[in-house]
């Protein structure tokens, strides 16, 4: 398929003709012809799917649709960003002065548009010679409800919560782990393996022994790792590490101490912090013995009954562990999870109507009781009104051929993706760019699909959620307003969305000690994985790259020679997240079309000056750093940024100004020593906003909030002693953070007056006083509170509280030893999680 290719370029055409209508005069018949011609082809393209296995020259008829989508993205972008330059460097009149460039540009234009539009009149005399039809006017004709507008919009808006609980047999395969090897009260370190085939469920069954009730009881530490193919330890120790550290420990002054130390002498630190310890601690998805051998130290075995569960496909992975098998679900199992993922739940009820029963059997026989292809496959049957044709057409469309059941999964994964539209598609190849295994924050990857121009921000939200619900993607974490935190995929649909991606977008991935890297004649997407400090590479094949993505494939710094960057003429995405990169050079400022730049806990120490060239760029997130950040105060000069993430400990000369961003919809953390408060009021779009109160000088934070009347979500973290009047804090915010605040006098009487306020979390010491009181009329709209680490609170009492007054659905309570009762009246308002 070339759907995401063309895609991409109807939409950057698209952008062309509206953004830049009056300065097209002589192309703009061309260009929105190109546009019309390029749309239609999209509607050819999955009849030329369905027909390539019967003619191979079908096959190069959509790389050839592929080739030339790639060659009309190139020519456009190339032309905005010139265009958009030379606007920028003559100011107001830049129309008038530049006019000679700007004609030499349309020019150059004109002609490659008219060298495109001879290979598009070829590519339309193949296509009526091959007899490639056009499904958009026969799917217009057709009445299936499950093809329209409605019908998609509403898969969109389903609670991905919905897909979060489908688990099927797996409940006995609980109760013999816990009482064969987990909880059996036999002494000593006993190592326990779930093992099983790729999508039979062992990381969801490791994590249902991970959370039940009695694990939290029995153990002193509990900790999870994926271990992954792509093995280093000392990622796997340092993962672990905060995980069993004290709460009163700084997290971060620990790591960056291991960061100065060697394997062997972070192995020894995690082997003295388990000791006297009793341990509960999962590897996931560990895949050699020698990946074992080289742990297997790290945890002592001293008597006290400490416990590591293992996840492999591999049965001999530890020798003398329990080993436990994960069977296939049989008929009547395989059909409950069917019933779960394709059916909407009414009551706790999935209802199957009789004449698709039949058909659903004959499904379940593909799957062979391997659970994720009956979960894949029941995303694809989701409907709002599920129809025996739409079931049929699945099952005529599963290839039933025999072999391995990863293969017959690999069918049923690539049907999912051909039923995907152009949008999904685009969106589900986008994952291909991140490392297996990776937690992927939802909003990164929404920001991503958004700079590499697939979709609005505001669908964002919805197509991560149709994803989920066809379970593609699979949920980690979910926020307290009920929207997804942070995501996953499975390894099975992670190499499917590299396969696709290599085919559709001219995605590679490059590694030093590969040879088949460089490949690629016009790279647009590539993930590069280094482990060594210098980095050998092509100036020549960058200038058509879009993504770029760097991944630490060892423990080494990483730096490359300035004029690298100069290569990459229409480069949107530059991402060195979780990587050792140490400067970030001033030809950075040559990716003039730049989006998004991901430098999160890098170990950068200066921003260069000439970052403010990048205009375009839109999200920029330097939070985490490991060490000490100076900003200089050029952020002003990006007026297009719609989000800042930065961390509580960076420097500047000055105060930043930031009263130019009026697009800027997040901001966290900026320090309040470094801000100039009236600035605040002028970003006119900002909505989430984190402030730090770490500062060298007492700051009057609160007086500009109150004007912030778009602010929903604020986070405060801290020194605060007491909170200020709510008359001072925005008026319309829905959700309040307090972390490190240490507040001494109750802010309950306070933050109760709050209109708005749907969650309210208390984090790290927000709070260091005994006792938190709750008026009568307090939180009109609360819905959630979480109180996280207070080691001083005893009690919270309720002032003649009434049912229905403070809507309160869920209170968490993490390390809070002292509060050892609660109110009765707040236990009959809420789910209590405590822990």
């Amino acid at each position: 398929m070339a759907e995401a290719a063309v895609l991409s370029a109807v939409k950057i055409l698209s952008e062309l003709v509206i953004r830049n209508a009056g300065y097209l005069h002589g192309v703009e018949e061309q260009v929105n012809w190109l546009k019309g011609e390029l749309e239609m082809m999209q509607c050819f393209l999955k009849d030329a799917a369905e027909k390539q296995s019967e003619n191979e020259s079908i096959g190069k008829w959509i790389s050839d649709i592929r080739e030339l989508a790639h060659d009309a993205d190139d020519v456009i972008e190339s032309f905005i960003l010139k265009f958009d330059a030379s606007r920028s460097n003559f100011g107001a009149f830049g129309k008038l002065i530049h006019l000679p460039s700007n004609l030499y540009h349309l020019s150059i234009v004109g002609n490659e548009i008219n060298s495109i539009k001879a290979k598009l009149e070829e590519i339309e005399r193949s296509r009526v010679r091959y007899g490639i039809q056009n499904l958009c006017e026969m799917r217009a004709e057709s009445s299936r409800s499950s093809e329209d507008a409605g019908e998609v919009e509403w898969r969109r808006r389903l609670s991905p919560w919905q897909k979060d609980k489908h688990v099927v047999g797996l409940e006995r395969d609980v109760q013999l782990l816990l009482d064969k090897a987990i909880l059996d009260g036999s002494g000593g370190l006993t190592v326990a393996t779930i093992v099983g085939m790729g999508g039979i469920g062992k990381s969801t069954l490791a994590k249902k022994v991970y959370n039940h009730s009695g694990v939290a009881k029995r153990f002193d530490v509990c900790a999870w790792v994926v271990v992954s193919n792509e093995f280093k330890p000392k990622d796997i120790v340092k993962e672990l590490m905060p995980q069993i550290l004290g709460t009163r420990e700084n997290k971060l002054a620990v790591l960056e101490t291991m960061e100065k130390l060697s394997l062997t002498s972070i192995e020894e630190m995690l082997h003295e912090r388990l000791r006297g310890k009793r341990y509960f601690v999962v590897l996931d998805d560990l895949w050699d013995n020698k990946h074992w051998e080289s742990l297997a130290s790290v945890f002592p075995d001293e008597g006290r009954g400490s416990r590591l569960l293992i996840t492999s496909r591999n049965q001999d992975i530890v020798k003398h562990a329990y080993v436990h098998k994960i069977k296939l679900l049989d008929s009547d199992e395989s059909w409950e999870l069917l019933k779960k993922t394709a059916f909407i739940d009414s009551g706790n009820e999935y209802k199957c109507p009789q004449d698709l029963k039949s058909i659903g059997e004959k499904i379940l026989k593909k799957c062979d009781g391997l659970p994720l292809a009956i979960t894949v496959v029941g995303g694809l049957l989701v409907d709002k009104t599920p129809s025996k044709a739409k079931w049929e057409k699945v099952l005529n469309e599963i290839n039933s051929h025999l072999g391995t059941k990863e293969s017959k999964v690999s069918k049923i994964l690539d049907l999912s993706y051909r039923n995907l539209s152009p949008e999904l598609k685009a969106c589900f190849l986008s994952l291909s760019l991140f490392k297996e295994d990776a937690t992927i924050r939802a909003r990164k990857l929404v920001q991503v699909w958004v700079a590499q121009g697939l979709i609005k921000q505001e669908k964002g939200e919805s197509y991560l959620d149709e994803l989920i619900n066809r379970n593609m993607v699979r949920v980690k974490d979910m926020s307290k307003n009920e929207t997804v935190k942070s995501c996953q995929i499975h390894d099975l649909i992670r190499e499917l969305s590299i396969i696709k991606a290599k085919e559709e977008t001219s995605f590679e991935i490059l590694r030093e000690d590969s040879k088949s890297g460089w490949s690629l004649h016009k790279p647009r997407n590539r993930a590069i994985y280094c482990s060594s400090e210098t980095f050998i590479h092509s100036i020549d094949k960058n200038k058509h790259l879009r993504s770029l993505f760097f991944h630490a494939d060892g423990d080494k710094k990483f730096d490359v020679d300035p004029s690298y960057w100069k290569s990459f003429e229409l480069l949107r995405i530059l991402d060195f997240e979780d990587f050792k990169l140490e400067v970030v050079p001033d030809t950075i400022s040559e990716l003039t079309g730049l989006r998004y730049l991901g430098l999160r806990n890098t170990m950068i120490r200066n921003l260069p000056r000439s970052l403010g060239r990048l205009k375009k760029l839109e999200v920029l997130d330097i939070a985490r750093t490991r060490h000490s950040l100076q900003v200089p105060d050029v952020i002003w000069e990006m007026d297009s940024l719609s989000h800042l993430y930065m961390h509580h400990h960076f420097i500047c000369e000055t105060p930043l100004r930031l009263d130019t961003l009026k697009n800027l919809h997040s901001l966290s953390y900026i320090k309040m020593d470094y801000l100039i408060l009236e600035h605040l009021t002028q970003i006119t779009s900002l909505r989430k906003l984190g402030i730090s109160l770490f500062s060298t000088k007492k700051v009057e934070w609160s007086s500009p909030l109150k004007s912030l009347v778009r602010v929903t979500q604020l986070k405060v973290v801290g020194m605060l002693t007491k909170v200020p009047s709510a008359a001072y804090f925005p008026p319309n915010i829905t959700c309040l953070t307090l972390v490190r605040t240490t507040i001494e006098e109750d802010p309950m009487p306070v933050l109760e007056k709050l209109p708005k306020l749907v969650c309210l979390k208390f984090k790290m010491y927000a709070y260091s006083g005994q006792e938190m009181v709750i008026s009568s009329k307090g939180f009109p709209k609360l819905q959630v509170l979480i109180l996280h680490t207070m080691e001083n609170l005893k009690n919270i009492r309720l002032l003649g509280l009434r049912g229905g007054i403070m809507p309160l659905k869920r209170l968490e309570i993490y390390k809070c030893p002292c509060l050892n009762q609660l109110p009765e009246k707040l236990r009959s308002m809420a789910t209590i999680v405590n822990k």
